[in-house]
Parts: structure tokens; C-alpha cells; sequence
């Protein structure tokens, strides 16, 4: 980010502020309140003390159009409008400051000096000619050469500014105001019927540039794009590694002028599909033979795993210059990763060269940044760091990690997930999965340990009801292929250990069963302190054996399996130590999950 850069509060921003529900995340309300307009990126990071946290803020204050950059240059059209507007406010202004309210005019006096009035050789019968009409006033009678001296002259009042001239609209006042530069020069009005319009350089320089971004304008939304489709898609395909086709190709003008290329896919089924991509040029790099783009924007992407290993590949060639143009940012919105059928969606990205003008690892996250992936490239795939704090992976998902962290790696035939370290259920998840994808059917296979778990929440997790409790440990291998991911985890198979402490059974009474003997038994509860033994899944069942349970005067072992439509079947030898006497009952368990039922004796 440009820590010169300065921004400001737009209205949704301001509202923002005085409504504290608005933004929520206390580091991300901070940074907007310090949005003055007149700080830059480095000052709000220098008042933060944290430049990570103030660029992060900023960039999500910006997507949500809370803030706004104050120094964004202004589109050439612009430019130009704002210019024509000042010329004309500056003429409008200099016009009622220069020329002066009407005044009456003053007709000169010539006051004559004490003496002997002048001779004439005229007779009084001449009088001076008038061209007034009548004889000449007194006052502007001819002097005689021959007598005494003229009188001297009083002085003469100056002479009265010139009349106001006739209001011929703005654009008259305008060119006079123009041509004259000077405020000691009287504006004078344009002269009608004269042979020559005068136009002052400012204006024909706005004129001209006006002219030109018209020009441009027309031509950038008359062009015919669509003749451009062949170079657009062989521009594509090279970046993207495989052929691509685009539907339509069109211009708009709002918010910025841009290219707008729609449905670019590799096919029906195939590894790339984007709805819509958004070009915006610099304009006159376009009257070059290299054009250069400042942004291009990529709504609604699906890539496949094999798409996404050569994205950075094809964004080093567009970032370098070595394409038919060059790019500064791409943007991902909406962008969803597909691993055949397996989709991590709603992802997000904004990827730019750094300050060394290289290509870094590109960074990923959700749009409410709970889970954030950083992708750098390696022979015949890549590498994701991964790392997720509160992150649920689809919204209609009952499993919401508390955090989430660990290293993908793709050889472009699997995905190997190492060092996983899932906190979910009050519990962790820890070891490696592998996604198996180069059969063309998803394949799955795990070797995790589970620690500290809550048995209540992973069991309704699981849609089995609250009715269990406790915490559990333990260690699963398991593997499992399938036609698609909905079939994938019915056909897995594995075996493992656990371990369950200070719980209880819910449904499950063995004691009111043993009790009642041959007479079926359905609620009650039976707590334990410890419960324990062997898991082995089948596509069919999954089995409990050897199974301990320990509760005060209450043993029990025995064998339970648990079907896939969640129905019970197997028995419990139930063991009960009394004072003086010592019971020793099997009970067989029937039922489902939810409500078992159980019934002593043999």
C-alpha cells in the first residue's frame, strides 16, 4: 500500500462512526476514526504503532466504501471540465470587479481668465459653425491669435468611464474578461460586426483538450471490442495455460471507464470459469501498442486445483510486461477453489508486485477474513499455508473451528494436508489428511489423534442429540474413495481407540435395566468415570469393542454397533457390587442412537 496516500470519511463512513453497530471490529472502528483527510498511511501507522493492522483496516474499510482515497486522480474528462469551470469563474469574477457602476459623462469647460475678451476678424454676423446645430456656446468660442495670450485653462474633469456595455450573455462577458489580463485596463465589450473573434489561449487550450477527451471518450465507447475477441482469448489462454473462450466484450464508463469481458470459461466442466472481468486501462497507454492496465478485476472465478497452480505463472507474465499488456493490481472477488467436487469458496484477493517489483506469495482469505491462505509455487503445483480463527466452512456447516492451521501441498495428483492443527468441539484435531484426486474420484485418507474433545457438542456436531457427555481422546487411521464427496465418508473405513472421561450416557440406564430385569427399559442416564475401547469402521457399521465402563459399584463390557441409518445393536455384561452381594446381569441394547432401548437378563 502507498503510505502517502490519504484518505477520507465518505458519508457511510461518517454514519459509521456515530453508529458503533456499524463496524464492530474495535481495530478496524479505531483506524476509521482516524481517518482525518489530511493523514497519510504512514502517519495513521506511526499513530497505531502497528502498520499491518492499519493496512488491513484500510483495505476493508475501503471494500466497504466507508472510506475513500483523497489523492485519486481525476479522469482526463474530468480534468478538463474542472479547468473550463475555473477559466469561466475567474472571467465572471475579474468582469464585476473591473467594470464600474454607469457614471454621467462630463462635458469639458473651458473657463475663461480675467482680461480683455479675445479679438475676432469674424463679424458678429459669423458665428461659428456648430455641427451641434445653432451657433456655437460661449464657452467653446474661438480664441483670436491676435490679442492678448489664451486664458489657461482650468482643469478638466477625467473623463468618464465608458458605458456599461449591453448584456450579451456570458460568453461575451467571458472573452472580454479574458483579453484583458491587466487590472489597470478597463474591460472593454467585444466588438460587433468586426471582422475578428478574439479567444484567449487558456480557453483554447480547455477548448482543445475538451475537444480531445471527447474524442477519446466516443472512440473508447464506439470502438468495436467484440473484432478484438480472437486477441482477447489468445491473451487469456497463454496466461491461464489453456484455451479459453469469452462470450462478449464491451466498454463502460461508470464508476471508472473500463473493458468489460463477460463469461470467460475453458468449457463446459472445465478448469477455469469467471463471470465477468473488468479491464480498467490507462487511457492513453491504449494509443500504444502495449497498453497498460491499472486494474483487472475478476468477479465470480471457480478454479480447479490445476487452474490455481499456474495463476501465479500467468500473473508473473501479465505483472512483467512480457504480454501483450501489462497489469499493476488483479483482483479476486468471490473466487471459489474447487478440488473435484470440494469447494472453498467466497475467497478473496488483491495481488500487486512489492515494493523490490516481485511477486510474492499470493495471499487469499474469506470476505470476513476468518480464513486467510498465502500460495506460493513449486514444480508441478503449489504450496498453502493455512491459517482460520473462528471459520465455518459453508454457512448451513455445524462444524465451526476455533482455529485452524497447517501447510496444503499439491503435486498436481494430491493434495497432502501436514502439520493439521484443528481446534473444534473444545477439543484438537491434530496429524495429516490426504486428497487423493488423480483417479478422477475423490479419495480421502487420515492419520489424527483427538485430544480433550467435548462429547456433547462433537455428538450434536454429528446429529446425534446432547444426550452424550464427557471428553474424549483417542487415534484414528482411516481411508475412503468414492463416485463424489456425498458418498465419500458412507464408504470409509478405519479403525482406532478412544477414551471417555467424567460423563454420562444419556438413554442408556443399566441399572433400572438390571433392576427390572426382562422388562425393556427406554430413558434414564448412566454417568461413568471412565469409558473406553476399540473402534473399527466398516461401510457398514462402525463397531465398539471391547468396550470398559467404570462408574463407583458399576462395571460394565460388552460389544456395540452402530449401523449407518444410526440403529443399535450388541449387549453390555453389567456387574453390580453391593454390601453383601455381588450382581452380574447381561443387557442386550437395541434402538437407535437417540432413543436405545434396554433389557436385562438372557
Amino acid at each position: 500500500m502507498d503510505v502517502n496516500l490519504i484518505y477520507v470519511k465518505t458519508a457511510s463512513g461518517e454514519e459509521a462512526v456515530r453508529q458503533r453497530t456499524r463496524v464492530v471490529q474495535r481495530n478496524t472502528r479505531m483506524v476509521l476514526i482516524l481517518v482525518d483527510g489530511t493523514s497519510t498511511v504512514a502517519d495513521l501507522c506511526q499513530k497505531t504503532g502497528n502498520a499491518q493492522l492499519v493496512e488491513a483496516a484500510l483495505q476493508d474499510l475501503e471494500r466497504d466504501g466507508l472510506i475513500a482515497p483523497k489523492l485519486e486522480q481525476d479522469s482526463v474528462w474530468e480534468q478538463s471540465r474542472k479547468l473550463a469551470e475555473e477559466i469561466k469563474a475567474a472571467a465572471v469574477t475579474r468582469l464585476s470587479r473591473e467594470i464600474p457602476k454607469e457614471a454621467p459623462l462630463v462635458t469639458p469647460q473651458v473657463v475663461s481668465a480675467q482680461g480683455p475678451e479675445p479679438f475676432s476678424i469674424a463679424p458678429a454676423s459669423m458665428a461659428p459653425f456648430s455641427t451641434f446645430g445653432g451657433k456655437m456656446p460661449q464657452s467653446m468660442a474661438p480664441f483670436s491669435t491676435f490679442g492678448d495670450a489664451p486664458p489657461a485653462p482650468q482643469p478638466v474633469a477625467p473623463p468618464a468611464p465608458p458605458p456599461k456595455p449591453e448584456k450579451t450573455g456570458w460568453l461575451a462577458g467571458l472573452l472580454a474578461g479574458l483579453r484583458n489580463r491587466d487590472d489597470s485596463t478597463t474591460v472593454a465589450p467585444i466588438q460587433r460586426g468586426g471582422d475578428k473573434t478574439y479567444i484567449s489561449l487558456p480557453l483554447a487550450v480547455a477548448l482543445g483538450v475538451t475537444g480531445i477527451v471527447v474524442l477519446l471518450v466516443l472512440l473508447f465507447l464506439l470502438y468495436p471490442y467484440d473484432s478484438r475477441k480472437p486477441q482477447i482469448e489468445a491473451t487469456l489462454s497463454r496466461l491461464a495455460g489453456q484455451p479459453l473462450r469469452v462470450a462478449s466484450v464491451q466498454a463502460e464508463l461508470t464508476p471508472k471507464p473500463g473493458i468489460i469481458v463477460a463469461s470467460v470459461s475453458s468449457g463446459d466442466g472445465g478448469d477455469i470459469h469467471a463471470a465477468r472481468v473488468r479491464l480498467v486501462p490507462e487511457i492513453f497507454s491504449l494509443l500504444g501498442s502495449n497498453p497498460v492496465f491499472s486494474l483487472v478485476e475478476i468477479d465470480g472465478a471457480r478454479l480447479s486445483a490445476k487452474a490455481l497452480a499456474a495463476v501465479p505463472k500467468g500473473l508473473a507474465e501479465a505483472f512483467g510486461g512480457s504480454a501483450a499488456a501489462s497489469v499493476k493490481v488483479v483482483r479476486f472477488n468471490e473466487l471459489t477453489v474447487d478440488f473435484i467436487g470440494l469447494p472453498v469458496g467466497n475467497l478473496q484477493s488483491e495481488i500487486r508486485l512489492d515494493d523490490k517489483g516481485s511477486l510474492g506469495p499470493l495471499a487469499f482469505h474469506s470476505a470476513d477474513r476468518s480464513l486467510k491462505a498465502s500460495l506460493k509455487a513449486q514444480p508441478g503445483g503449489f504450496v498453502v499455508d493455512i491459517e482460520a480463527l473462528a471459520w465455518q466452512p459453508a454457512a448451513e456447516s455445524r462444524f465451526r473451528f476455533d482455529s485452524l492451521q497447517g501447510q496444503l501441498v499439491w503435486d498436481g495428483r494430491q493434495a497432502v494436508v501436514r502439520s493439521l492443527d484443528a481446534r473444534i468441539f473444545d477439543g484438537a484435531i491434530l496429524g495429516t489428511l490426504t486428497l487423493d484426486l488423480q483417479s478422477g474420484q475423490p479419495g480421502i485418507a487420515g492419520d489424527l489423534s483427538i485430544k480433550h474433545m467435548n462429547v456433547q457438542r462433537l455428538a450434536d456436531g454429528l446429529g446425534f442429540g446432547r444426550q452424550y457427555e464427557g471428553e474424549l481422546a483417542g487415534s484414528l487411521r482411516f481411508g475412503a474413495r468414492a463416485a463424489n464427496w456425498a458418498t465419500l465418508l458412507p464408504s470409509a473405513t478405519g479403525e482406532g481407540t478412544f477414551a471417555m472421561s467424567r460423563g454420562a450416557l444419556g438413554g442408556f440406564d443399566l441399572v433400572e435395566a438390571v433392576r427390572r430385569g426382562r422388562t425393556p427399559v427406554r430413558g434414564g442416564t448412566t454417568r461413568y468415570e471412565q469409558l473406553g475401547g476399540n473402534l473399527k469402521i466398516t461401510p457398514e457399521t462402525i463397531r465398539f469393542s471391547e468396550l470398559s465402563l467404570s462408574s463407583g459399584l458399576l462395571r460394565a463390557g460388552g460389544t456395540i454397533d452402530l449401523s449407518r441409518d444410526a440403529s443399535l445393536s450388541g449387549r453390555f455384561d453389567v456387574e453390580m457390587r453391593g454390601s453383601a452381594n455381588v450382581v452380574r446381569m447381561p443387557v442386550s441394547v437395541s434402538g437407535d442412537l437417540k432413543t436405545p432401548v434396554l433389557q436385562g437378563g438372557r
